[in-house]
């Protein structure tokens, strides 16, 4: 598997819409106080979700990817962050 992939894999339960992960997505992120706002942009497509954005450190970095791959009814992850050169 490519480096910055994570692949999940459900066990035959409902597919949610795109639309309705990404929302999910966004939600869960701008709860999670280790992830600045507003910094994490969110793609989803068939249910896989591409995150993008500039953060601070590999703190906030694992807290997004942990914050959306848990989330029901993603296949998967796919990681575009950077993080910001000090």
């Amino acid at each position: 598997m490519p480096r910055g992939h994570l692949a999940v894999r459900g066990t035959g339960s409902p597919r949610f819409s795109d639309d309705r992960i990404a929302a999910e997505a966004v939600r869960r992120l701008s709860w999670d106080a280790a992830v600045p706002k507003e910094t994490v942009k969110v793609k989803v497509e068939r249910g896989r979700i591409t995150l993008r954005g500039v953060l601070q450190d590999a703190h906030q970095k694992t807290a997004a990817l942990e914050d959306v791959s848990r989330l029901f009814g993603v296949a998967g992850v796919t990681d575009r962050t950077r993080i910001k050169p000090k």
